[in-house]
């Protein structure tokens, strides 16, 4: 949590909220025990973690996603061939969309496409700039089951929902794989229940020098 904090900080983050003072009687992670007798974390302990993930890196978004400029994707609800996410694959009888993929009443989703099935494929064609990338990472909103390819090789299998874009750094293979120019993305989600959203980018994690 804290280090995806310090990511969204460098992007440009003013603030954020932790609501949970307390345990509940169905959770329990809370600052305080349910009956606020005990506090967990020591004013200090919070104050040093902090200055852990200080100063922050900065982050630049070489493939935007939907909420700072919408894209086009191909798109298929209906199972494709097992080669569906590499680079030769055709995806020109898809469907085209434009993103972010689900359903409107997801909370903090902006929908381009409305997506009601069970899965969704989506493949689009990135430009990577010809300058070195230092820390390339997805930039992420997956409610439910996300798996991410990047020129056929798995770049992250990500379980669940996140609620909101976080910053996945790319497997050591992805990484690897990408290149500066054309790139192939493709991008498969499971919907399990509650939100229904995707949408990918990849931005460029710079850590300050020493």
């Amino acid at each position: 949590m804290l280090s995806q904090l310090r990511l969204q900080i460098g992007d440009g983050l003013a603030s954020a909220i932790y609501t949970q003072t307390t345990d509940v009687e169905v959770e329990v992670n809370g600052v305080m025990t349910y009956d606020r007798a005990i506090t967990k974390i020591a004013p200090e302990t919070v104050a040093a973690i902090r200055r852990m993930y200080e100063p922050s890196p900065s982050i630049r978004h070489v493939v935007a996603a939907s909420d700072r400029t919408p894209q086009t994707w191909r798109y298929t609800t209906t199972a494709p061939a097992e080669t569906w996410f590499g680079p030769e694959f055709d995806d020109s009888s898809w469907t085209t969309g434009t993103s972010g993929f689900g359903a409107p009443t997801t909370f903090f989703a902006r929908v381009g496409t409305e997506w009601k099935t069970p899965d969704i494929w989506l493949r689009r064609t990135i430009e990577i700039p010809s300058a070195t990338l230092t820390e390339p990472h997805l930039r992420i909103f997956h409610d439910d089951d996300a798996q991410v390819y990047v020129n056929g090789t798995l770049a992250a299998e990500l379980p669940g929902a996140n609620s909101g874009f976080a910053y996945v750094p790319l497997s050591g293979a992805a990484r690897a794989a990408l290149r500066s120019g054309k790139n192939t993305l493709a991008v498969h989600t499971h919907q399990n229940r509650g939100g229904q959203f995707i949408d990918v980018g990849i931005a460029d994690v710079i850590e300050p020098k020493p």
